[in-house]
């Protein structure tokens, strides 16, 4: 199975119940550091987390037939986020980035993925590239919380 963009993977996770909707409608105002979560669901139940590790192999397996698809390393990264595997996530983005370097869902996601760790500094510049590729979302982020470093 591939996935043409991040939302369709979020898509057929929420209809297939894998994940709850765990994505704000806005994105809050924070002073200082970044506050992320609200872009992380940090209570996944048990049977959540067996889905996900399942969905996890399912891109695992994707990898293996198509090592040439960047998406199929987002897709997997964000699972992987969502668990909370952030060395994990950010190691698949970064592959994803080695295919594409023009892709702003990886940008942002390995933003988000950084922040978590307190590199804001790091966070922002990819915030600001997937921004300057045309990411509505990290726009938002870049004015708001990324300020101070550009």
């Amino acid at each position: 199975m591939r996935f043409r963009n991040l939302i369709s993977l979020i898509i057929l996770l929420l209809t297939t119940g894998l994940i709850s909707k765990c994505y704000p409608q806005q994105i809050p105002y924070y002073e200082s550091q970044f506050d992320l979560k609200q872009y992380f669901k940090t209570s996944l139940t048990i049977t959540e987390k067996k889905q996900m590790k399942k969905a996890i192999f399912m891109f695992s397996q994707q990898i293996k037939t198509h090592p040439d698809e960047a998406l199929n390393y987002l897709n997997r990264g964000a699972i992987y986020a969502t668990l909370g595997y952030y060395p994990d996530a950010i190691d698949d983005y970064n592959k994803a980035l080695k295919i594409d370097s023009l892709f702003p869902e990886a940008y942002y996601n390995r933003g988000l993925a950084k922040a978590r760790f307190g590199f804001t500094k790091h966070a922002c510049i990819d915030i600001k590239k997937a921004a300057e590729l045309g990411m509505q979302d990290a726009s938002i982020i870049l004015n708001d919380k990324c300020r101070d470093y550009f």
